[in-house]
This record gives structure tokens, C-alpha cells and sequence, in this order.
């Protein structure tokens, strides 16, 4: 008994001794740092700078929060990205791009570059009914940004174990709630934090299905808190309310109706803030990604304007013991060994077209552009809404996991266009994969315009490499083609009736190379009004063999900038069909080339020149087999543009010619374009190269890209005689 009593007593000397005195540690427990990272969109860019001053004082951060593209900023903050990570990050990244609906044409299958940029509308047909998108754009290239930029924790699903803690907030559309993430797949949960309604289409995470955080908290402050941050440094570049001098349109009064809440909140969360940063984001916008540079020093200012506070934080922060942050490696992934490839979201859809177009094997080397050009290939087929990746670690192998997310196979499209040749046309279109066989395209057309034209096209793809198939195509169409004469002596016109009957055997060999082989049918119907009135009809028919490779590597449709469009093409003429007194060569070779370039010099000017060739290897054939020459579009593959002449001016068998062509950029989406053209013509190739003969014609114009397509209005003159031409064209073009 005496001996418990005793070290009762020992017990309670030593609970009153200071700690000092028996060697403790005499350093108290440091004060946690939140970071808060508000939305705002590309005004988000001021975070950067702002991180850069307090990693000038050494202020360690332990928490993380963030909204929208503070929670991009705020994600790969944590993971281990420095100021100075961040801002080359920021600068190399083509922000607008990113953001666009549209991938880049060299991304489309080769087999589907004729459809692209044809179409103004688009309404996809699922279980008995039209389904409209979710959002403008369906985050493809941002999904593949995210992946590229966070793939060293792609397998880590518990964000709270990064080097710094981190979450990030969305908003559940269904409930209107917010919707906080620490934990799963991490481009998943920045991309959802970041879908502005009506523009990115939701993103749903274990059955929430999620858009922008900004929507209910903006400013994260209290989330910070809730994780354990003790002192919080608040950075806010989010708009404020309008003034009344500002609400001068029904979108600024609609879009201030809907922020009062948002409002409310953020003067709420701004008061749990010890230090908040608010950058002067006078004169930007959300989509101000072109101002990055400015937007980073507007940060640092902004954070040196609290540089008294921020030092004396600093100053506080040092009678406590500095932790060492574990840094995540955020280099590029140039290699690393893929153990097994996995496809998820499959419904309909055969992983073997799949795995065909991703091209690579399981227990492989691989780097992050094989995979990327791998899902590029993937989502160029046109069968999903996106395609994405991750890496993930399982023991000691690396699983690939290919996520794809189908469309509807079913489709309804509109087109729109207007030029001075053939006035307003309408083109409806019917697409419809996997109808009729796995990998198969039906494709059902018909164009309502002065050249009237109808067409069924089905195409399937096998399963094996390189991609191979078969192609059937029936075409019809009419066109009022006029007759020129030497000092517009006489008037005519001819009706020209065409129907096209095709089978080949195809292959694309890759996004860009194309080659096709077999029968074509053909049945040509030509009716010729005079002055007088009286009637000159002639057809002819006939069965050819052909063979024609597509190369093409544009970067997009409309106004390219880069790569190279190449057509080349032989017809062989093995049996005329015709009913009529048949008085022209039975069997002959037709060659066609084109080639087109387009260079970029600098930012703003691009050159491009072309060449078309034509060769007949006979001096005795149908009307329907000649080249025609001038305008400035190519309606269908024997019309060859020309500035300077009238839309199909001239008609020959042989045909050489060449443009040079200059655009330059003088405003965003402002285009002045200039171009050369020169060429020599002949039904007898012999005389083909005559100086007598040579050909030239100029244009000058502008152009812009717009909601419903490219406007282009051109001026041009020739060499012949003193005739003024111009174009106009509206629309996309079909």
C-alpha cells in the first residue's frame, strides 16, 4: 500500500514539472494553412501569381480548396506543380482550344472527314426520340488535358493523401446542392467542378451528376475549414454584382437574377477569411485565355498589395517547425510499361473496333503521345461523345483503362449555305451506325438548291489492321451548267443529269490516308437549249474500273492553317453501255491530282498553294468525261477553281494549274486573303503547254468564321478580258 502511494506522488511531481526541464520539445504545434482558390474561368490565371508570392515567403500550405478553375489551379498545386510549373503550364496551353466544341480534323477518321464541318444542326435520335446535348461541348479535349497534366496520380483516389490535402467543389444539378470531393478519379472531379451549365455538358461521379461549383460556392472558405485549416488565404477573382448603370441588356439582368444567392454566400465565406486576395480583374472576362500573361501579374500585385500581411505570417510561422512537402513528379510521361489494356462503357459497340483503333498491345512500352493519338483515333471514329484515359497502379502492374462514352447511333442533320452560284441551299442528312452490320455507316442525303442532288452511302469497316471495308455509294444529281462563248456571242445552257453507281473495296490507313478501288456505273444525260428553242439531247453510259488514294492532313476545315490535302485518281473506261450511236473512243485512261498546302508563317499569316492535273489519254470522248475550269469552289471532282472566270467557264480534257494564296489574320477570326491563279488548257495534250494560251486570274477578299459557318466575299479579274467577278459564299460548304 505504502508502495502505490508512492508513485501516486511521482506521478503528480512530474505532471507539474515545465516540459522545458525534462527535454521535451518546446516548439507548440504550427497552425494549419488553408488555400482558397475561387472560379472565375481564364481570370483564374491570377492564382498563379499569387501562389508565386507566398512561395516567395516560404508560407507552407496545407489544405486546398478550390472551385472551377480554382480547383485546376488548386489540384495540381497539390500534387506536387510549382508557381513556376504552373505559369509555363498556363502559357503553353492553347486555352481557346481547349474550351472549342470541335476537335482538330486531322483527329477525325479519314473515312469521316467528307461530314465534317458540313452540318449547322445536329439532333441525335435514342430509344424512340430526338435527344438534345447536354452542353455545347462535351469536354473531350479538356478530359484529355486533365489526364495528361495529373498522370502521376491517376492511381491515388484519396485526394487528402496528396503532398497537400485537397478538395474541390461541384454543384448537383438535381438537388442544387454542394457537392465536395476529396476522393475518386482526380480529372474527374476538377472537369465536374468546371462544367458551366448549357456550355460543358454534366459529368456524373457516383450518381451525381455534377456541374460547376461556382453555381452555389464560389469561394470554398468554409470547406477549407472543415478540413482542418486553422488560417485561411482566400483568393477571389470572381465577378461582382452588376451596378444599375451596367444592367443594360436582358443577359446581363438574366445572369444578375441568377447570382444574388451566389452572392449571399460569398460574403459569407469571405468573412471566415484571415487574408483574402482579390485581383483587379477589371476588363477581363471568363474566356480572357489570350491574356494569360497579364492576368498572372494582376495576381502577384494583387498578393503584394498584402505583402504586410503575408510578412507577418511568414514571421509567425517561423518559431514553428517547417514540414517537408513530399513533391509529386509533374514531368511529362514520356515512357512506361502498360502490363494490360482495359475498355470501359462499351454498350453496342465491338471492343475489337475498339482495340483496332487504339493500337496498342497489352505488356508493352508505351509513351503518353502513343496513348493519346491512340484515344484520338478512338474518338475520331465518330461513334462516341468522348474518349478518355487513366493509369492506374494494380501491385506491381500498370492498367491502362480506355473510358469511352457512347453516342446515340442514330442521327438528324441540317445544313445551311448560300453562294452566288447556286443561291440558298439545304442539305438533310440521315446517319445511322451499326444499322446494318457491326462497323457500318448508312448515310442517307438529299440537297434542296438550284443543283438538286440525292445520295445513299453505306460504308462497313472490318475489324482488322490497317482498317478495312467496302463502300457502296448511289448519287444523283442536276445542274444547269452554262455554255460560253468567245464575246458572250451566243447564250446557252445545258441541263446536265448525272447518276453514280459505286462498289469498292476501301481502306483507311490511317486518320489521314485513304485508298479505294473498284467498279463504277455511270449514266450520263446532257439536254442542250438553244436560242431557237429546239432541243439537243445526248446520254451515254457506261461501267469503269478506278482507283484513287485521299491523303489529309488539314488541321480543320474551315480557314487551315497546316497540313496538306491530296486527291489523286485514275478511271479506266472498260465498257460503254450506251443506247445511242456510240462515235466515241471505247476504252481510255482519266488522271486527276490535286494538291494543296497550307504553311504557317508567324502567328498570324499563312501561305498555301496548290496544283490540279488532269490527263485523258484520248482525243474522242463523251461530254460527261471533260474537266471544267473557273469559279471558286469545287462542286464536285471534275470542276477545278479558278479566280478571275465564271463558275465552270471552261471545258477540257487536259488541264494544268496552279495557285498561290496568302491570309492574313488582322483581327481574331478576321481574314484578308489574296491569291494568284495560272493555268494551261487543251483537249490535245500535246499543245497543252502553249504561252498564248496561259490562263491568270487574282482575287482579293475577307473572311470570318461564324455561328453558321464561314462568310467569304471575294473580288476578282482575269487576263482575258476586262470582266469583274466576285463571290459570295455563306454556310458551310456542300
Amino acid at each position: 500500500m505504502k508502495r502505490n502511494q508512492y508513485i501516486i506522488l511521482i506521478i503528480a511531481i512530474l505532471s507539474i514539472i515545465p516540459s522545458q526541464l525534462l527535454g521535451q520539445d518546446s516548439i507548440p504545434k504550427r497552425p494549419k494553412i488553408g488555400l482558397v482558390l475561387s472560379g472565375g474561368g481564364a481570370k483564374g490565371m491570377a492564382h498563379i501569381g499569387v501562389i508565386k508570392v507566398l512561395e516567395k515567403y516560404n508560407i507552407p500550405i496545407d489544405y486546398i480548396t478550390g472551385t472551377s478553375m480554382g480547383s485546376i489551379i488548386g489540384g495540381l498545386y497539390a500534387i506536387g506543380y510549382s508557381a513556376n510549373d504552373l505559369e509555363k503550364l498556363a502559357k503553353r496551353i492553347d486555352w481557346g482550344e481547349i474550351f472549342a466544341g470541335s476537335i482538330k480534323r486531322y483527329d477525325i477518321s479519314v473515312e469521316e472527314k467528307n461530314e465534317a464541318d458540313k452540318y449547322l444542326l445536329e439532333f441525335p435520335y435514342k430509344d424512340g426520340s430526338f435527344v438534345l446535348p447536354k452542353g455545347m461541348v462535351s469536354g473531350q479535349k479538356l478530359e484529355k488535358l486533365l489526364a495528361k497534366i495529373t498522370w502521376p496520380v491517376h492511381g491515388q483516389n484519396d485526394f487528402l493523401k496528396f503532398p497537400i490535402p485537397f478538395a474541390c467543389v461541384a454543384t448537383d444539378i438535381e438537388t442544387g446542392e454542394a457537392y465536395v470531393m476529396d476522393k475518386g478519379f482526380l480529372p474527374d472531379a476538377l472537369r465536374a467542378s468546371m462544367s458551366i451549365p448549357s456550355v460543358f455538358a454534366p459529368i456524373e461521379i457516383d450518381g451525381h451528376l455534377l456541374v460547376d461549383g461556382g453555381l452555389v460556392r464560389n469561394l470554398p472558405v468554409s470547406d477549407a475549414i472543415s478540413m482542418g485549416a486553422d488560417i485561411i488565404i482566400a483568393v477571389n477573382v470572381g465577378s461582382p454584382l452588376y451596378k444599375k448603370e451596367e444592367l443594360t441588356s436582358m443577359l446581363a439582368i438574366m445572369d444578375q437574377a441568377s447570382s444574388f444567392r451566389n452572392a449571399f454566400l460569398l460574403e459569407d465565406e469571405k468573412k471566415l477569411c484571415d487574408i483574402l486576395i482579390s485581383p483587379d480583374i477589371t476588363g477581363y472576362n471568363a474566356a480572357s485565355f489570350d491574356a494569360t500573361d497579364s492576368l498572372i501579374i494582376r495576381g502577384e500585385e494583387a498578393a503584394l498589395a498584402m505583402e504586410e500581411q503575408i510578412k507577418a505570417l511568414a514571421e509567425r510561422l517561423k518559431k514553428y517547425k517547417q514540414p517537408k512537402v513530399k513533391k509529386v513528379n509533374s514531368a511529362a510521361l514520356y515512357s512506361i510499361f502498360i502490363n494490360e489494356v482495359k475498355i470501359e462503357g462499351l454498350e453496342k459497340v465491338s471492343e475489337k473496333l475498339v482495340r483496332s483503333r487504339l493500337n496498342i498491345e497489352n505488356a508493352a512500352w508505351i509513351d503518353l503521345k502513343e496513348i493519346e493519338k491512340g484515344v484520338d483515333r478512338v474518338y475520331g471514329s465518330q461513334f462516341f461523345e468522348k474518349v478518355n484515359y487513366k493509369i492506374i497502379q494494380d501491385g506491381d502492374k500498370n492498367i491502362l483503362v480506355i473510358r469511352v462514352y457512347e453516342k446515340p447511333f442514330s442521327a438528324v442533320k441540317v445544313g445551311v449555305n448560300y453562294n452566288n452560284y447556286f443561291n440558298a441551299s439545304l442539305l438533310l442528312n440521315g446517319t445511322f451506325r451499326n444499322i446494318l452490320g457491326e462497323g457500318s455507316k448508312l448515310l442517307l442525303s438529299g440537297k434542296l438548291s438550284e443543283a438538286p442532288e440525292a445520295t445513299i452511302d453505306y460504308s462497313i469497316f472490318t475489324k482488322y489492321k490497317p482498317s478495312i471495308g467496302f463502300r457502296t455509294l448511289l448519287d444523283y444529281f442536276t445542274l444547269e451548267e452554262k455554255l460560253y462563248f468567245p464575246e458572250d456571242s451566243l447564250n446557252l445552257s445545258m441541263r446536265h443529269h448525272s447518276f453514280t453507281g459505286k462498289l469498292a473495296a476501301v481502306s483507311s490507313l490511317s486518320n489521314s490516308v485513304y485508298f479505294a478501288a473498284g467498279a463504277e456505273y455511270k449514266y450520263e444525260y446532257f439536254n442542250i437549249i438553244e436560242l431557237e428553242q429546239s432541243n439537243y439531247n445526248s446520254s451515254f453510259s457506261f461501267l469503269k474500273l478506278f482507283g484513287e488514294i485521299y491523303v489529309d492532313t488539314y488541321d480543320r476545315t474551315v480557314f487551315p492553317t497546316s497540313g496538306f490535302d491530296i486527291k489523286m485518281k485514275a478511271d479506266y473506261l472498260l465498257l460503254p453501255l450506251s443506247n445511242d450511236d456510240y462515235h466515241y473512243d471505247e476504252n481510255y485512261w482519266r488522271f486527276s491530282l490535286h494538291i494543296s498546302r497550307y504553311i504557317p508563317i508567324g502567328k498570324k499569316l499563312n501561305f498555301n498553294y496548290s496544283f490540279n492535273s488532269t490527263l485523258v489519254l484520248s482525243d474522242s470522248v463523251f461530254i460527261g468525261d471533260y474537266y471544267r475550269l473557273g469559279g471558286e469552289v469545287r462542286y464536285k471532282s471534275y470542276v477545278i477553281p479558278f479566280s478571275g472566270f465564271r463558275f465552270m467557264e471552261f471545258t477540257a480534257l487536259n488541264i494544268l494549274s496552279g495557285r498561290l494564296a496568302f491570309r492574313y489574320e488582322f483581327l481574331k477570326n478576321k481574314y484578308l486573303c489574296i491569291n494568284a491563279d495560272g493555268a494551261f488548257k487543251s483537249n490535245n495534250i500535246d499543245q497543252l503547254v502553249i504561252a498564248n494560251d496561259f490562263l491568270f486570274g487574282a482575287a482579293i477578299g475577307v473572311g470570318t468564321n461564324t455561328i453558321i459557318g464561314p462568310l467569304e466575299f471575294k473580288i476578282s479579274k482575269n487576263n482575258v478580258n476586262n470582266r469583274w467577278g466576285f463571290w459570295l459564299q455563306l454556310g458551310y460548304h456542300f
